[in-house]
C-alpha cells in the first residue's frame, strides 16, 4: 500500500470517528497507533479565529469565536532580548484587565524561554512561565489562559515515532517536566503547524501533538493550532497555502481529537498582515467545515 492511500485510509476513519464511529486502533504507515481521545458521542467543538488579515469580516457570523493572542512584544518592547528577564507585572496585568474586558480566551505567546535541554534551565524557564501565569489570573480571575505551543513541546520528528517505540517514550518524558506548567493554565495550545507536503507524515505529528495534551491537560481543554499555509521554517514553500483538501483533513483532524481549534496565519511577507481574500480556497473549505461545525446565523 503507498502512502497516497495510507492517507486516504486515514482520511476516511477521520470522517468516520467524527461520525460516531470509533476504532480503538488505527495503522499510520507500518505502525499501529491507539485512539484514545475519539469520543462515541457527538462532542462540542470550537473554531477559534487567531488570523491577523487586514480587511477580514466578522466571522462570528460563520460560527467562528474570536480568542486573544497576547504576543511577547506586547509585554514590553525590549524584555525579551535578555532569556532571564521576566516583563514587568504591571504590564502583564493591565493586560489581563483588558482581556477580561473581552471575555474570551487568551493565549500567552512567550516562546523564547527554553523548556528543552538542561534539567536547570527547563525548571527556570517553567518558574517564569507559571509566574507569568499567576500575575494575569490574579488580575483576571475569570480569564481561561494558556500557553501558545507548550505543553507539550511541538517535536515534529519524535512526533513521527510510533507511541510504543522509545523515541515516544522520550518524547513523553520530556513532556512530563512540564506538568507544572499544565497544572498552572486553564486551555492547552498545543501547534500543529505545516512543515512539509507529506500530509501522512503531518497526520502523525498532529496526532502526537493533541494526543500529549490531551495527556497532559487531565481534562482541561485542548485547542489545536493549525494555519492553512506552510510554516516559515521551510524556505521553498514558506507561505504557500495549502491544497483545499490538505487544509480540510487538517480541520477534520482537529474535530475529532481536539476540542477546537485556533486558525491562525494571514501574515504578509511584507512583514504586514496580509490582504483577506474572500475567494481564498482555505476561506472556502473552512466556511463548508462550519456549516456541520455550527449553523449559520442570519
Amino acid at each position: 500500500m503507498n502512502m497516497t492511500h495510507r492517507i486516504l485510509i486515514i482520511a476516511a476513519m477521520v470522517t468516520a470517528i467524527g461520525l460516531g464511529i470509533v476504532s480503538t486502533r488505527f495503522l499510520v504507515g507500518n505502525a499501529t497507533w491507539p485512539i484514545a481521545q475519539a469520543q462515541s458521542l457527538p462532542k462540542p467543538f470550537i473554531v477559534f479565529d487567531g488570523t491577523l488579515y487586514a480587511g477580514k469580516p466578522d466571522l462570528s457570523a460563520y460560527g467562528i469565536q474570536p480568542v486573544s493572542v497576547i504576543y511577547t512584544s506586547q509585554f514590553g518592547s525590549d524584555w525579551y532580548r535578555n532569556a532571564d528577564r521576566m516583563p514587568d507585572k504591571e504590564i502583564v496585568q493591565r493586560l489581563a484587565r483588558e482581556a477580561q474586558t473581552k471575555n474570551r480566551p487568551v493565549v500567552l505567546d512567550i516562546e523564547h524561554w527554553p523548556l528543552q535541554g538542561d534539567a536547570t534551565q527547563v525548571q527556570k524557564s517553567l518558574s517564569k512561565y507559571i509566574t507569568v501565569v499567576q500575575w494575569f489570573k490574579e488580575a483576571a480571575p475569570l480569564v481561561d489562559v494558556g500557553y501558545y505551543g507548550a505543553p507539550p513541546l511541538r517535536d515534529y520528528w519524535k512526533s513521527l515515532s510510533s507511541p510504543g517505540s522509545k523515541e515516544w517514550a522520550t518524547f513523553a518524558k520530556a513532556n512530563d517536566q512540564l506538568n507544572p506548567l499544565g497544572e498552572a493554565v486553564d486551555i492547552f495550545f498545543p501547534s500543529a503547524y505545516t512543515f512539509f507536503t507529506d500530509r501522512g507524515g503531518w497526520v502523525r505529528y498532529a496526532y502526537a501533538q493533541i494526543a500529549e495534551a490531551r495527556r497532559l491537560s487531565k481534562g482541561k481543554p485542548v485547542y489545536v493550532f493549525i494555519m492553512p499555509q506552510y510554516h516559515d521554517s521551510n524556505p521553498s514553500i514558506k507561505g504557500a497555502y495549502l491544497p483545499s483538501d490538505f487544509w480540510r483533513l487538517q480541520l477534520q483532524m482537529a474535530k475529532t481529537y481536539a476540542d477546537g481549534v485556533v486558525i491562525w496565519g494571514g501574515w504578509g511577507s511584507n512583514n504586514r498582515p496580509a490582504n483577506w481574500d474572500n475567494k481564498a480556497a482555505w476561506w472556502m473549505v473552512t466556511k463548508e467545515f462550519m456549516k456541520k461545525v455550527a449553523p449559520p446565523q442570519s
